[in-house]
């Protein structure tokens, strides 16, 4: 069975393409970075008329409904891999259709962002946000200074089907953060994170429609729209592979 290893700002991907048949036992063997191939979550690339289809599994084995790098680099192998001629088309994904665009970064869209109530822990207030797929998002202290590892996995725990958790603060234009994601831990970059921050930060006034945001695996740009978001940013494919 052949695979691609893909990342976008390291966050890292297993990409089978076509019909391969994925559980979630499978998944959790080849992201373990020591006894597998190592990733974040596993990527499933087909065709589906004249469209991609994207699914995507975190690497504890659960299916989740949006990855933001995920997308980026599923557009990227569609595209280099001969699936597609344009380079800009639509991808399928849980969440409904994206439009994804490729250039020297590419660019992908998110889809709307819904905010929900906010909670307080730990002395800061999270605000739940959707991006298809579930966030909590508090903006404020430098994430460089907090313990992600404890408060994200507390709070993932804390909420019923797990959930996303970021932690930002506004510098000048932009956002430095950091993400705790369900299902993986924290990773060096979460591109619906990135989409939540931004928007949250734009419905609070911090920032403008369109800015960087900063994560520990680089540097992406997001643009908030009257009813959709896009994130723009690198893919890469890292190196091929075929399981024995």
């Amino acid at each position: 069975m052949n695979f691609s290893k893909m990342e976008g700002l390291g966050n890292d991907f297993i990409v089978f393409e076509g019909s391969v048949e994925v559980d979630a036992e499978l998944v959790r063997k080849l992201c373990d970075r020591h006894f597998g191939i190592g990733a974040d979550g596993v990527l499933r690339v087909g065709q589906e008329g004249d469209f991609i289809r994207m699914d995507y599994w975190n690497a504890d084995g659960g299916m989740a409904e949006m990855c933001g790098n995920g997308l980026r680099c599923v557009a990227l192998y569609a595209y280099d891999n001969g699936l597609v001629e344009s380079k800009t088309f639509v991808v399928k994904t849980a969440v409904g259709d994206r439009r994804v665009e490729i250039g020297d970064l590419i660019s992908v869209e998110l889809g709307p962002v819904t905010m929900g109530e906010p909670r307080d822990w730990n002395g800061m207030t999270f605000h739940a946000v959707s991006v298809g797929n579930p966030h909590l998002v508090t903006l404020g202290k430098d994430p460089t200074k907090i313990d992600v590892a404890s408060i994200g996995k507390a709070l993932e725990l804390a909420t019923p089907g797990g959930t996303n958790v970021g932690f930002g603060s506004v510098v000048g234009s932009g956002i430095n953060l950091r993400v705790w994601e369900r299902g993986v831990g924290e990773t060096l970059a979460c591109g619906s994170g990135m989409v939540a921050a931004a928007a949250l930060a734009h419905r609070l006034q911090l920032t403008g429609p369109e800015m960087a945001i900063k994560v520990p695996g680089g540097d992406a740009i997001v643009e908030i729209e009257d009813t959709t978001t896009w994130l723009t940013g690198p893919a890469r494919l890292v190196f091929r592979g075929e399981l024995p």
